[in-house]
């Protein structure tokens, strides 16, 4: 049986890259969670935390890109890795993202790809 980050693996279809960023998380009943990410890519983030949100969990994101645009969002978690064996955290899929912040996100993928 594959893990929860594999099989996540597979349903990609865009291409995600290491990036370490702050990432500011609001979810139901206003708690706020300050983590931070391991990957980005158009469609989604993974955030790096020990206690992650359940699936289906509906959060507001804020995190700045490196060339300082903040990208203001909401997402969902859709898959939490929660082994000992590998990084803690959830995927998070954006919800709502404006197509200004998904290029300006692309932009900064391809830069970080090329380095």
């Amino acid at each position: 049986m594959r893990s929860a980050r594999a099989r996540a693996f597979h349903r990609r279809l865009d291409l995600r890259v290491p990036i370490n960023l702050k990432v500011d998380v609001e979810y139901p009943n206003q708690h706020y969670l300050f983590e931070y990410s391991t990957n980005l890519s158009q469609s989604g983030i993974f955030i790096h935390t020990d206690d992650p949100l359940e699936p289906g969990t509906l959060v507001h994101l804020a995190f700045s890109l490196p060339d300082q645009h903040m990208i203001r969002t909401r997402g969902e978690v859709i898959w939490v890795n929660e082994d000992d064996e590998s990084e803690a955290g959830m995927g998070v899929k954006f919800r709502g993202l404006s197509l200004e912040d998904r290029e300006r996100i692309l932009t900064a993928i391809k830069k970080i790809a090329i380095l």
